[in-house]
């Protein structure tokens, strides 16, 4: 078997793009070259990787096993290319990193303002968006980390460092009334009403069960946001609403309070550095790793693998 990287990057655009002609034109290749490449690779694997309806493409049972595979190969020749370079040029390089909204201005751009004036030539790709999507970048290797909130254990390819705890809290304006009690039972927040993360969150799921475990209705959402914002916070300071919150927020507006209700168990989760599991950490990551440390606290001390 005689694999070329060249292949295994056509099929990965193939199975991104689901069509011929789209994955031809992000190659920048013609479609019949795109062809023959997939007809090379399934004539070096000896497998049947895709099934071909017209110019849509589809991965057969033993293409879903080699895309597995072809995966990590792409990834680790990425890493490669990428290592020789920040070699190459010293102190230059690149670093993509992945944040989502609850964790990019209060974890990875206080890292970014530590790490960034050591390393004057470093070029920093940031990509913000949902956990999931970031933890699928990360995995096929376009991300080198990303930094998340966590609720489980993630998928075994990847790595979840926990940075520090993050619990979550019910919170309220202080001028709300229930601001003003020295303890609460949760059918006290009965007939409030909420701004909330989405329905599909971790964190909206737990709060809803600790409702329905109470044989209470869940709370309804006057608003649903993706993360609070310092907008959002503004707003919940000033109205009579409840939320449930990162406690970590709370520091970045006075005018919001926990409320002093214990829910159980508690709704806890983790602010996570997430990398690709045995992948060769480059000497920026190390120091992005560091710098996320430094800024939670937390002493640094080795960790990866």
């Amino acid at each position: 078997m005689n694999l070329s990287l060249r292949d295994i990057e056509y099929f990965l655009a193939a199975v991104e793009h689901g069509n011929l002609e789209r994955a031809a034109s992000a190659c920048g290749v013609s479609q019949p070259a795109l062809s023959k490449s997939l007809r090379r690779l399934e004539a070096d694997t000896g497998l049947s990787l895709m099934q071909r309806a017209g110019r849509g493409l589809g991965l057969t049972s033993e293409g879903l096993v080699f895309l597995e595979h072809a995966n990590k190969l792409w990834a680790e020749y990425r890493d490669a290319v990428r290592h020789a370079m920040e070699l190459r040029v010293g102190e230059a390089g690149l670093l993509r990193v992945g944040a989502t909204g609850a964790t990019v201005d209060s974890v990875v751009m206080p890292a970014l303002a530590r790490l960034l004036p050591r390393r004057p030539a470093l070029r920093i790709q940031l990509a913000q968006g949902l956990s999931d999507d970031l933890n699928g970048q990360v995995e096929s290797g376009r991300l080198d980390l990303a930094v998340t909130p966590i609720y489980a254990d993630g998928p075994a390819t990847l790595r979840q460092e926990i940075m520090f705890e993050d619990a979550l809290c019910v919170a309220a304006g202080r001028g709300h009334p229930l601001a003003a009690r020295t303890r609460l039972a949760l059918r006290d927040l009965s007939g409030q009403r909420w701004i909330l993360p989405r329905p599909t969150s971790v964190a909206r799921r737990l709060l809803d069960a600790r409702f329905a475990e109470a044989g209470l209705a869940v709370p309804p959402a006057a608003l649903e946001v993706e993360h609070f914002s310092a907008g959002s916070l503004r707003l919940l300071g000033g109205s009579d609403m409840l939320a449930v919150l990162p406690a970590s927020a709370l520091a970045a507006s006075p005018e919001v309070v926990a409320l002093p209700v214990t829910l159980t168990p508690p709704l806890r989760r983790s602010i996570a550095l997430i990398s690709r599991r045995g992948t060769t950490w480059s000497p920026l990551m190390t120091e992005f790793r560091e710098a996320v440390l430094a800024s939670a606290g937390r002493p640094r001390k080795p960790g990866r693998g």
